[in-house]
């Protein structure tokens, strides 16, 4: 890893009163994985549980219990010293909410556009993203947006189920048959920050998003052979960073 890539920082928003964990899951992941330092920028009390969790990532305590418009001035004051964006992770759905995700999509820096942020998106108002879509998110995604467009902006989509497709302007990939437990609820949040620490560690983003796969794909054998079974959860694979080196991803 170079010392360039030291310093670069990773601002993830997310969160509300209703889903904490998703935020923290995507920060810690994204700390663990290359980043410098994440800054969580999130409703108040998602802050201070995530404060409880770790000391390690930063948070700004955004008043309210959901993220809306009236927090645009401050995130985009933290852009200015971000690198990475990774949005969406326990947003929700909500107008205000769905507002402000449209908005910080069109953010010019490398971003990782995840869960809620991916049901706001509409017209292809994204660029230079990896795009991590669900079965049920790709539905969604398709019907509010041109899939051939949004390769051509620069995204990169990573595909998620069971038979996972990596998909750039130039390249498609189609990813070995998925562990059965990055089915579980959590685990999309986990790949989301791997994503994100990956592009801060300087990869591009086809190759973050492929090595960010193939992490979360390793790991998730190794705690099916632990445990004897697809018994882990998606904090036991952020637990699992701190053992696994992010410099064995593949990077060519």
């Amino acid at each position: 890893m170079g010392q360039q890539h030291l310093m670069k920082r990773v601002l993830v928003v997310g969160g509300s009163q209703d889903l904490v964990g998703a935020v923290y899951l995507a920060g810690i992941s994204a700390l663990r994985s290359g980043a410098g330092s994440v800054v969580v920028a999130a409703p108040e009390k998602v802050c201070w549980a995530i404060n409880a969790l770790s000391p390690d990532l930063i948070t700004i305590k955004l008043p309210g219990r959901y993220l809306g418009v009236s927090h645009r001035r401050t995130i985009i004051r933290q852009l200015k010293t971000a690198d990475i964006l990774l949005i969406g992770n326990g947003a929700t759905v909500r107008p205000g909410s769905a507002k402000l995700m449209r908005t910080l999509m069109r953010w010019p820096g490398q971003k990782v556009v995840d869960a809620d942020a991916l049901k706001a998106l509409t017209a292809n108002g994204v660029a230079n993203a990896i795009l991590t879509p669900n079965e049920g998110e790709w539905n969604i995604l398709q019907k509010n947006n041109s899939v051939k467009k949004l390769l051509s902006h620069n995204n990169v989509i990573m595909r998620k189920g069971t038979h996972a497709i990596l998909m750039s302007r130039g390249k498609i990939i189609h990813m070995r048959q998925a562990n059965r437990g990055l089915l579980r609820a959590g685990t999309g949040d986990v790949l989301a920050g791997l994503c994100a620490g990956f592009l801060a560690d300087g990869l591009s983003l086809f190759h973050a998003a492929k090595s960010a796969a193939e992490m979360s794909a390793r790991i998730a054998d190794v705690l099916t052979k632990r445990k004897g079974g697809y018994y882990f959860l998606a904090s036991d694979i952020a637990d699992e960073l701190k053992r696994v080196s992010h410099t064995k991803a593949i990077r060519t």
